[in-house]
């Protein structure tokens, strides 16, 4: 909790510092993902949160106000949407933008990202815009993900309770009975609410396109999920009929990695921006005997890579997505660019690649006007960048800056807060003194960037309550509980069985 709450304080300070307001992009190529155009010599002018003007630099209205950014000629590209993550703490939101991801889709819905989506929104809180999925609908406890429908009835009733929550999708998981699985999906259209996630067991993928389910995660269906091996082959059921996106997460194989290939991703540079507790445990698992479901895991990567080619060929549609970041040698940001390659190493054109994490990403969440475009009324989120992604994602490897929600982030801004952030996840947990005065020093900044904004994950508040309570520190406890602010009562106060 101390680390989640020194992260804030980067974020907080990043947007305190980071110029915004009236600013102007002179001399940028502009790209278009949806027709893989590219614009020279364009000048992008930001007021507040949106893109004010967009046109020939020889035309730009006078501004003696406003902030300049020469862009000498580099490339302006909207920002990223990474389109599958199940965020886990305050680190993962500064990883994602620095590198360029300034919107993501969580899979797995709390209460407490319903707020933080709002604080984004409403410019107090620097983070990626949220759009947050519902608890899961399964037929197994998930350690408080799911909800557990009893039977058709009761799936609509928790389909009406989500939708009242504020929750912008209904979500399935891997364990929905037919009846149930169409129950959810008629009552998702009623209210209009996109049905989204995996597709269940035994559910035929060309019956789930055609219930009205919008994007369909990790191939499930085409990848058989009780054996890891090939599936259905039906590819062209994600083509035939309502408008259907893959989000194949190929990033998330990296889990199943192991030998060479697992001490590769554990050297990566990338890694010291992960807790020390965390390395240490990927650290001790190489070690370790391989087990036989880990070898078909990593063996499932190369079966899925075949699939993409063949959804390819069918000219499926594809959105970009990691499942970052709750498996070994995942971290947040680094994740969706190089989700970008491996989409392009699986037959994708750069262009097919980018538009999966821009502007198909907006057109999946009905906000094509609002994101992956660079655009007059658009959301002022954009990233400079030195080459052209339509000749290779990989430029997305390094960037010049980053704007969100415009607040523009240059690189010297965000290295610095890097190198921040990796003192910080270099700490031991054993370094940590748990005492009445460090728990009350955490509580007082914990509420002090909660009153300006920052809302922290309920999880971990509620988690240290109960640490607290255990040493007989009842007040802060009760401080901690009151920043979790779990919902008891409502709409958002479904039981959710561990």
């Amino acid at each position: 909790m101390r680390q989640d709450i020194a992260v804030a304080a980067i974020l907080q300070k990043l947007k305190a510092e980071s110029p915004q307001g009236l600013m102007v992009f002179r001399n940028v190529r502009v790209v278009d993902p949806s027709n893989a155009s590219v614009a020279p010599n364009q000048t992008v002018i930001v007021q507040e949160q949106r893109i004010v003007w967009v046109g020939d630099s020889a035309k730009v209205p006078k501004l003696p106000d406003a902030t300049v950014i020469d862009g000498a000629g580099r490339y302006l590209v909207p920002g990223l949407t990474d389109m599958h993550v199940h965020s886990s703490a305050a680190s993962g939101w500064l990883l994602d933008l620095a590198n360029g991801v300034t919107a993501v889709r969580d899979m797995a819905g709390f209460p407490w990202m319903l707020q933080a989506r709002d604080a984004i929104n409403s410019g107090r809180m620097l983070a990626p815009a949220l759009s947050v999925a519902g608890p899961l609908f399964n037929g197994f406890a998930m350690d408080g993900y799911a909800v557990i429908p009893s039977n058709s009835l009761d799936a609509r009733r928790l389909v009406r309770q989500q939708a009242a929550c504020g929750y912008d999708f209904i979500k399935v998981h891997n364990v929905v009975p037919l009846p149930i699985f169409d129950a959810i999906a008629q009552q998702a259209h009623t209210l209009g609410m996109d049905l989204i996630g995996h597709v269940p067991h035994d559910i035929p993928v060309r019956h789930a396109a055609a219930a009205g389910m919008r994007t369909m995660e990790h191939l499930k269906g085409y990848i058989n999920d009780k054996t890891l091996n090939l599936g259905e082959t039906d590819y062209s059921a994600v083509v035939d009929g309502p408008e259907v996106w893959n989000t194949p997460t190929l990033y998330a194989g990296r889990g199943y990695a192991y030998g060479d290939e697992a001490r590769r991703l554990f050297a990566a540079p990338e890694m010291r921006y992960v807790p020390l507790r965390k390395r240490e445990a990927w650290k001790h698992a190489l070690d370790q005997p391989v087990d036989d479901g880990q070898k078909l895991g990593f063996a499932a990567g190369a079966i899925m890579k075949d699939i993409v080619a063949k959804l390819h060929a069918v000219h499926a549609r594809f959105l970009a997505g990691t499942d970052a970041d709750g498996y070994p040698f995942e971290v947040m940001g680094y994740a969706l660019v190089e989700e970008l390659a491996l989409l392009q190493d699986a037959g994708l054109s750069p262009a097919e690649a980018l538009r999966a994490a821009t502007s198909e990403a907006a057109r999946a969440m009905h906000e094509e006007n609002e994101i992956g475009v660079i655009r007059r009324g658009a959301r002022a989120d954009l990233v400079m960048l030195d080459g052209n992604p339509l000749e290779s994602t990989h430029v997305f490897k390094h960037n010049d800056g980053v704007m969100a929600h415009g607040i523009w982030m240059d690189r010297a801004r965000l290295d610095a807060a890097l190198e921040s952030l990796a003192a910080i996840q270099a700490e031991p947990d054993a370094a940590e003194q748990f005492t009445t005065a460090s728990a009350t020093d955490a509580m007082d900044r914990a509420e002090s960037f909660n009153r300006d904004g920052f809302v922290f994950d309920s999880r971990l508040m509620t988690e240290l309550a109960v640490q607290l309570r255990r040493q007989g520190w009842k007040t802060s406890a009760d401080r901690a509980d009151a920043l979790a602010d779990v919902p008891t009562s409502g709409p958002c106060a479904e039981a959710r069985p561990h």
